[in-house]
This record gives structure tokens, sequence and C-alpha cells, in this order.
């Protein structure tokens, strides 16, 4: 998809799967891209099809979405903020 590519964050979701956000551009445009990875056959880390790709239009209401996630998770007490960056 991408013309150029910035990885901003990446973490194990779990033993097969990197879930990586990133910012990328093609064909002139912007996005923030969402996606999870799996390790190829040369070890390699290899896009799947599951993510998102997210305009800058659209990032508002993307934010507000995770905002009332992590606030319903807060309120069922399934997760605090840890402080990590």
């Amino acid at each position: 998809m991408a013309d150029d590519r910035t990885i901003l964050h990446e973490f194990k979701r779990n033993a097969e799967e990197t879930l990586r956000i990133s910012l990328s551009t093609f064909k002139g445009r912007t996005y923030v891209d969402i996606r999870l990875f799996y390790e190829d056959t040369n070890g390699e880390l290899a896009p799947s099809k599951k993510g998102v790709t997210i305009t800058p239009e659209l990032w508002d209401e993307f934010r507000i979405g995770v905002a009332r996630a992590e606030e319903t998770l807060q309120a069922k007490n399934l997760w605090h903020h840890e402080g990590k960056q």
C-alpha cells in the first residue's frame, strides 16, 4: 500500500502476531495504518489483511472511539493506565 511508511509503534499481540501503527503515504495522501503483521516463511514481518487505515480527516472520530473504549474498560475495572509510552 505505502509509497512511504514510518513505523510509529509496534508490539507483540501474541506469539504469532505483531500489531503495528504506522504513518503511510500512498498516491500523495497520508494515512494512519493500524495493522496486524505475521511472520512469513523467511522470518520477516508481513502485513495481514486485518487492520484499518484512517485518513487524517477521520482521526478525531477514531480518537473519540478509543477514548470511549478506555473509559468503559476503566469503569468495568478491566484496565488501568500504567504510564507506559
